[in-house]
C-alpha cells in the first residue's frame, strides 16, 4: 500500500494505492463521511489490479472547499472525471460505495469517460425528489446553511469514545469502524476531531427527479454490477426497479451484510466482483 496525491481541477485529492502498478485499474470512491480506508480490506484481494481508492473533497485527507462556499452533489461528478483524466485512465473499472456509487452512476451516464466496467455497492444513482418538493427542499437547505443550528465541530477525548459514538449508529463491525476512523480522525486543540468538512452535513439545494436519474441509467453502456446487502438499512432492491431496468447490462446480487458489507465481508465481496470482471 502507498499514499498517493492527485491534483484535480479544483482540489488536492489524497488516497491509497495497492496491487500491480501495471495491472487493470480499479478507481474506487467511498460513501458520505467515509474515506479511502473504506476499501483497504477489499483491495488486498486484487493483487493483479492497480487498485486506487481516493478521499473525495471534504473527506479524509483531501482538501476542503474554499471558505464561503458549500458542497453541491453534482460537483463530485466533475471531481471524478477530472481525477480520471489527471491519471490518464482509459478502459478502467469504476467502483463506488453508497454516495460514491451514486456519483459513479451519474459519471457513467455522462459518457465522458472510457469505463470498462461499473461496480456499484449499495446505491444506483442519488436520492431523487418529485418536482413539487423542490421549493421545500431549497427552503430547508437555505435555512440550514444560513442558520446552522447544532452544526458545531465534534471533539472526542480519546480513541475509544470516538469508536463508541460510531458504533452506536450500528451497521458496521468494530473492526470496520476502526478502519474508517484511522483515516477519518485527527488531533485538534480539544481532542480528536473528524477530518471531514462540517459543511458536508448541509442538505442539498436541489435533487434530481426520478426521471432524470433514470435517464442517466439509460446512458450507462458498460457492464454493471450492483451489490446489495440483505441487512442494509436502505431498501434499494425494492424502490429502484425502473433504474435497474434502465441499465442495459446490469447484474444484481444480494449478499449477506449491511450497508458497509464491503468492509465487514471483503472476501465475499471480492469473490463476486472478480467473478463479474472475469465473465462479463
Amino acid at each position: 500500500m502507498q499514499q498517493i496525491s492527485i491534483q484535480s481541477k479544483f482540489h488536492t485529492i489524497e488516497g491509497l494505492e495497492w496491487g500491480n502498478p501495471q495491472g487493470p485499474v480499479i478507481l474506487a470512491f467511498h460513501g458520505w463521511l467515509d474515506n479511502a480506508n473504506s476499501f483497504e480490506p477489499l483491495a488486498h484481494f486484487f493483487p493483479d489490479y492497480r487498485f486506487i481508492a481516493l478521499d473525495l473533497p471534504g473527506h479524509g485527507k483531501s482538501s476542503h472547499k474554499a471558505e464561503g462556499t458549500i458542497y453541491h452533489f453534482a460537483e463530485y461528478t466533475v471531481e471524478i472525471i477530472s481525477i480520471a483524466k489527471a491519471l490518464d485512465l482509459k478502459n478502467f473499472i469504476l467502483l463506488g460505495h453508497s454516495m460514491g456509487a451514486a456519483i459513479s452512476t451519474l459519471v457513467a451516464g455522462t459518457g465522458l469517460l472510457e469505463i470498462d466496467k461499473l461496480i456499484l455497492i449499495e446505491a444506483l444513482g442519488p436520492i431523487s425528489s418529485p418536482p413539487s418538493k423542490a421549493p421545500e427542499i431549497l427552503k430547508d437547505a437555505i435555512t440550514q446553511i444560513l442558520h446552522p443550528r447544532g452544526k458545531k465541530e465534534t471533539y472526542f477525548p480519546d480513541w475509544e469514545s470516538a469508536i463508541a459514538v460510531r458504533m452506536r449508529a450500528g451497521d458496521m463491525s468494530r473492526q470496520s469502524v476502526e478502519k474508517i476512523m484511522e483515516r477519518g480522525l485527527e488531533k485538534g486543540p480539544k481532542g480528536l476531531k473528524p477530518r471531514r468538512d462540517l459543511r458536508l452535513h448541509y442538505n442539498s439545494l436541489f435533487r434530481l427527479t426520478e426521471e432524470q436519474v433514470t435517464s442517466f441509467c439509460e446512458n450507462i453502456n458498460c457492464p454493471t454490477l450492483l451489490i446489495l446487502g440483505d441487512k442494509s438499512m436502505y431498501p434499494i432492491a425494492s424502490i429502484y426497479e425502473n433504474r435497474k431496468k434502465a441499465v442495459k447490462n446490469l447484474k444484481e446480487i444480494t449478499l449477506s451484510g449491511g450497508h458497509h458489507l464491503h468492509l465487514d465481508f471483503p472476501e465475499l465481496i471480492a469473490e463476486n466482483i472478480l467473478n463479474f470482471l472475469q465473465k462479463s
